[in-house]
């Protein structure tokens, strides 16, 4: 029996998204050992550049779409410890495309072996900008966000 998360518990598709980081002094405790709080920073470079793999950077989806997908839940599991200076993988995939929510899934490896370090999910929410009330993600998005999905 599996103790993940149901929202963790699915594989990398085999078209995920993968980009490469190095783990840096701002992102490590003293002892040299990745502060929880830097993945953020790692899902965040993976959501920017999965989006723009899609053919849509953020600029454009905000400014030129007028899509805001503010953050609604995050979720991460941490399985070993990212050292200072280490390449890690970051994996990402679209798990889950809602009428107007999506959840990102992302798998983090040491680069050199693949050792898992990290499962997290982030959902976001689509919204009109001045209410902040849900609004249906738009089909020609929809359609360029499956060269990710699962």
């Amino acid at each position: 029996m599996s103790t993940r998360p149901d929202a963790l518990a699915d594989a990398p598709p085999p078209n995920a998204f993968e980009v490469r980081e190095r783990i840096r002094w701002a992102d490590s405790d003293p002892m040299g050992i990745i502060f929880y709080g830097a993945y953020l920073r790692l899902i965040g470079v993976a959501e920017s550049e999965m989006f723009r793999a899609c053919g849509i950077p953020a600029h454009e989806l905000r400014l030129t779409r007028g899509v805001w997908i503010p953050r609604k839940a995050l979720q991460l599991e941490f399985h070993s410890a990212a050292q200072l200076e280490e390449e890690v993988i970051v994996q990402a995939w679209f798990g889950r495309v809602g009428k107007t929510a999506l959840t990102m899934r992302f798998e983090f490896y040491r680069a050199s072996d693949r050792a898992h370090r990290a499962s997290g999910a982030l959902t976001v929410v689509s919204v009109e900008r001045e209410s902040m009330t849900p609004r249906p993600i738009p089909d020609d998005l929809r359609a360029l966000l499956a060269k990710f999905a699962a």
